[in-house]
């Protein structure tokens, strides 16, 4: 399929299915960046680590979480 084809089905599309297209093509951005993966497998290493949060402890941080921040 060419891009003119491409362009001409997303001319053609809803409104959902265009955020859908975008939510996906954005989707595709951060699988294949090589900096989001390092930042996810540096996530996952700290939680590994044990730094990890509890819901009640994240409820707590929430109500008092300054809304101005």
């Amino acid at each position: 399929m060419t891009t003119d084809e491409l362009k001409g089905l997303v001319d053609r599309a809803t409104p959902e299915e265009r955020l859908f297209l975008e939510h996906h093509l954005a989707h595709l951005r951060r699988v294949n960046d090589p900096k989001h993966a390092a930042e996810l497998t540096k996530r996952m290493k700290e939680m590994d680590d044990g730094m990890k949060f509890s819901w009640p402890d994240v409820q707590k941080l929430l109500v008092t979480a300054d809304p101005k921040d």
